[in-house]
């Protein structure tokens, strides 16, 4: 089978991982979904890039110790070398900035590091997130989405309905992998 996106860029907590407080500040509360594995190989054999673009602004309010976020960085990266799938780089936002260019989605920064640092056409990839804001950003680049109700998603269905031109919209991620070929 064809690597039919350039990248797959996946938002962090509610969308690969249980997002019970909102902040996780801590490696014994980050937790991956049971599925989640089992999805990205999935997912792997239609990308040979996978990115992940969260919003991190508890850096900003004190909610979230940047030495804490690090070592949940270094956990997610060792789960995913474990399994030979291929994550280019964690990119976070930890500000409140919600201008186009900027780092939180929906601003476009994170999405154009990774396309300077790793070659990639954004209009050939793929954002699957729980978040309006995740769907906002993918519209905005051209991209295909996949919106999951885990997480935030079913508080945000509404809105991203109503705002956002979602090409899928799913359970789960594992869900959403297997019904990749709809879109």
């Amino acid at each position: 089978m064809s690597k039919i996106f350039d990248a797959i860029f996946l938002d962090r907590d509610g969308t690969i991982s249980h997002d019970p407080y909102g902040y996780i500040n801590s490696l014994p509360d980050y937790n991956f979904f049971d599925y989640t594995f089992e999805a990205l190989e999935i997912l792997n054999k239609y990308t040979d890039k996978f990115v992940i673009v969260t919003n991190q602004s508890g850096l900003a309010s004190g909610k979230i110790d940047l030495e804490n976020l690090e070592e949940i960085n270094s956990f997610i990266y060792q789960e995913f070398d474990k399994r030979d799938l291929p994550l280019k780089k964690i990119y976070f936002a930890e500000n409140y900035d919600e201008s186009y260019q900027s780092m939180r989605k929906p601003g476009i920064g994170m999405f154009a590091k990774a396309k300077e640092e790793f070659d990639i056409d954004l209009s050939k990839s793929l954002m699957i997130g729980d978040s309006v804001v995740d769907m906002q950003v993918g519209d905005r680049l051209g991209m295909k989405t996949i919106f999951l109700l885990t997480g935030m998603g079913k508080d945000y269905l509404d809105e991203v309905k109503s705002k956002c031109k979602a090409n899928l919209i799913s359970n789960n991620l594992l869900e959403a992998a297997k019904d990749i070929v709809l879109i």
